[in-house]
C-alpha cells in the first residue's frame, strides 16, 4: 500500500477517437456457371443441374422423352415475328418451326 499520495502514477487522460468507419460483410462469389448438363450411360438419362447461388443447386433426371417435351416448351418461349427478336439474345431468336405444337 501506498502511504504517500504523491508517489502513486498518474494514468494519461483518455482522447476521443473517430467511431470506426460501417465495414461491408464480402459477398458471396457469383456461380460461374448457371446450369450443367449430363448423361448417364447406365440408365440412358440426362441430367440438368441448375445452380442457384454458392454452393445451392437442383438436378433435374430426365429420359428421353421427357427431354423432348422440355425441349419443346422452351421453343414454345421463342418469339413469333420478327419484330420480337433481340437482337441481343443469345440464340438468335430461333424461330419454332410451324409442324411443333405449342405447349402452354
Amino acid at each position: 500500500m501506498v502511504e504517500d499520495g504523491a508517489k502513486v502514477l498518474e494514468f494519461p487522460k483518455p482522447k476521443a477517437v473517430a467511431p470506426m468507419p460501417p465495414v461491408t460483410p464480402p459477398r458471396k462469389p457469383e456461380p460461374k456457371e448457371h446450369y450443367r448438363v449430363g448423361y448417364i450411360p447406365e440408365n440412358g438419362m440426362t441430367t440438368l443441374t441448375l445452380i442457384a447461388d454458392y454452393g445451392n443447386s437442383m438436378t433435374l433426371s430426365m429420359n428421353r422423352e421427357a427431354c423432348e417435351a422440355m425441349i419443346k416448351m422452351l421453343r414454345a418461349t421463342y418469339p413469333d415475328t420478327e419484330d420480337d427478336i433481340d437482337p441481343d439474345d443469345p440464340d438468335g431468336g430461333l424461330p419454332v418451326e410451324d409442324s411443333e405444337a405449342r405447349v402452354a
